[in-house]
């Protein structure tokens, strides 16, 4: 059974009883109303918003770019290959994030913009590819989340790291490009662990 303590001083109160009990009271608001206020940052990005997605064919606005960087005509809606995403230059012509579409990214993770919420550091948030160019990865909201550069052990840094070394075993032939989209998508931090050993 709970008992009821009267928060207002009664004739047998003392002052200093008067004061615990506030004291007590106090504490349980804070207690309770501190997770409405705290931020977490994540290392992950929710899989509801951001599952993924590789892109399969040539955008419009790479066509003419990965034409002059190949050598050969690239139109529109040919399949991306791993020919293209391995030759150098590859995701300056691919990449084509505008800033309204930055902006529906960090609404959707409930953020103004960089630098507020969970993003609010020196170093801010960048809008991440989850699968990121170098492997095949789309600009489709879907694949773009809010990823810290600071403030956590697994940051926006390291997932860089992870993605130059999937990039390398992927044109290097060690790796199936299918499995290194898979592994930065289902969970880039094991992905990391799994071959760069663990921070």
């Amino acid at each position: 059974m709970i008992e009821y303590i009267p928060i207002f001083p009664t004739s047998g109160d003392t002052t200093l009883a008067m004061i615990r009990k506030f004291g007590l009271v106090v504490g349980a608001l804070v207690l309770a109303i501190a997770p409405l206020f705290a931020q977490t940052l994540p290392s992950l990005p929710d899989t509801g918003k951001t599952p993924g997605v590789a892109l399969e064919v040539v955008p419009t606005n790479s066509a003419a770019c990965l034409t002059n960087l190949l050598g050969d005509t690239v139109r529109s809606g040919d399949p991306v290959t791993l020919p293209m995403i391995c030759t150098p230059g590859y995701t300056k012509c691919i990449r084509a994030v505008t800033a309204s579409v930055k902006k529906s990214v960090y609404t959707s993770y409930g953020l103004e913009g960089n630098h507020t919420g969970y993003c609010d550091s020196t170093q801010g948030c960048e809008v991440d590819h989850l699968i990121s160019l170098e492997i095949g990865g789309s600009n489709a909201q879907k694949n773009l989340w809010p990823q810290p550069y600071q403030g956590e052990t697994m940051n926006a840094h390291v997932k860089d790291q992870l993605e130059s070394w999937l990039h390398n075993e992927v044109c290097a032939g060690r790796m199936p490009l299918k499995q290194a989209q898979d592994e930065i998508s289902s969970n880039w931090i094991t992905s990391y662990n799994n071959h760069l050993g663990s921070k």
